[in-house]
């Protein structure tokens, strides 16, 4: 469950659970369900630690992607094709 005004977590926090989904082979969304926040908030919090951790010296494993079907891709390039394609004439006889 997410919340917007849910506690801070703590960077050593983060890690922790980031480490952990690590190990596992998680994706950034298990990481959102474990710590119980959206995406998007998990998100933001990895790239301010990152900036932070680079300053240090360290920086976080890449989480593994997240698998898409495509099927978003292969509409959007009916679309374009539709778009750009010779336009047809029609012949009448």
């Amino acid at each position: 469950m997410t919340s917007n005004n849910a506690a801070p977590i703590s960077a050593k926090d983060f890690v922790k659970a980031y480490i952990a989904v690590h190990d596992n082979g998680g994706t950034i969304s298990d990481l959102a369900n474990q710590l119980e926040r959206s995406v998007d908030q998990v998100r933001a919090k990895k790239n301010s630690l990152s900036a932070q951790m680079r300053e240090r010296g360290v920086k976080l494993p890449a989480l593994k992607r997240v698998k898409r079907d495509g099927t978003a891709y292969d509409e959007a390039a009916e679309l374009l094709r539709m778009y750009t394609a010779p336009p047809v004439e029609n012949s009448a006889m």
